[in-house]
């Protein structure tokens, strides 16, 4: 069985969904490993590093031939043509938006597994690319706040004078937002949060930060305000307007990782406004580990989808999107 994983880096893109450790492991199981030229070098793997874990370098084409082709990003128009029936693609495909180019795709007759439709069941947690890039995206939010703000986060109490501690608002608290207030707190910054859910009070105290059930007394005075409130196959919720703006003081930094939490128009212009869904890009050789042990942990789990697999398993339905001339799940 050959198993090959492409270069995604385009429209900024910069992970790679195999690393060098998992085409060792992939390698040792027996499989030939296929991997497209500089797949890894955004991410901080060189070709020479899949070559010393015995993977082959191809041209697209190439890749483009083995029974399971691995991606971060849904697949190009111009590879459709190349697929061939009994083709397996495994990659993230909630940015997949054309329902006419998903036609195509179902009519190579390859099956595509969608893996950010991964069941939230503790057995799959292993699997789950999506709280794994979330974790990061979360980790590098909080850092790119604290690297943009003009003032030192903890309290400082030295013979010059006393510096009070940064105050942070976030708002949503899931593996991103957890994520995030769990850096801003280690870094001594006074953590205000809030989500909708009802244990996300225990969640947010458990990782330094404070719970508030109505976040809008909070915002002023705050020195970031940082916004993870995503919405599943939805727009995100609008929750922070101009007028709330308006309570932050001079050279605030506001991160809506959303986009979509924070109103954009009428942005003040002595602010830092910065709009991210993708933060875990900029952290590429960290998420790309984690998103190639999570695709590792499910190709394993299902015997690398040959005719063994229980098809049958929930979480195997759950994320089979088309195979064999059928859509079997939804994309959107």
């Amino acid at each position: 069985m050959k198993i090959g994983v492409v270069n995604n880096c385009l429209k900024g893109e910069t992970r790679v969904a195999m690393t060098p450790q998992t085409a060792q492991k992939y390698a040792n199981e027996g499989l030939e490993v296929l991997v497209e030229k500089e797949a890894g070098r955004q991410s901080g793997f060189d070709d020479e590093a899949y070559v010393a874990s015995h993977a082959k370098l191809k041209d697209r084409e190439g890749v483009l031939e083995a029974d399971i082709i691995l991606s971060v990003l849904p697949p190009k128009k111009e590879d459709l043509s190349l697929f061939k029936a009994g083709q397996w693609l495994v990659c993230d495909m909630s940015s997949f938006e054309d329902k006419a180019q998903m036609q195509d795709l179902v009519k190579t007759d390859i099956g595509v597994i969608d893996l950010s439709k991964m069941p939230r069941i503790s057995r799959a947690q292993v699997m789950d690319v999506l709280s794994s890039q979330a974790l990061v995206s979360g980790y590098r939010a909080a850092t790119y706040a604290l690297c943009r703000l003009k003032k030192i986060a903890p309290l400082l109490m030295t013979s010059a004078g006393t510096i009070t501690p940064a105050k942070a608002v976030v708002i949503g608290a899931g593996v991103a937002g957890l994520q995030a207030i769990s850096v801003l707190k280690r870094m001594g910054a006074n953590v205000v949060a809030t989500d909708i859910r009802d244990e996300s009070k225990a969640e947010i105290e458990s990782v330094g930060g404070k719970f508030a059930q109505d976040i809008s007394g909070e915002i002023g005075g705050a020195d970031i305000l940082l916004t993870a409130a995503f919405s599943a196959n939805k727009k995100p919720p609008l929750l922070i307007k101009s007028e709330d703006l308006k309570k932050l003081p001079k050279n605030a930094v506001v991160i809506d990782m959303a986009d979509g939490n924070v109103e954009k128009e009428k942005m003040r212009l002595d602010i830092e406004f910065v709009v991210n869904r993708h933060f875990e890009r900029e952290l590429a050789y960290s998420a790309s580990t984690l998103f190639s042990n999570n695709v590792y942990a499910f190709l394993k789990s299902f015997d690398y989808l040959s005719s063994n697999a229980d098809f049958e398993d929930e979480i195997l339905r759950a994320v089979l999107i088309c195979s064999d001339g059928f859509l079997r799940g939804k994309i959107k």
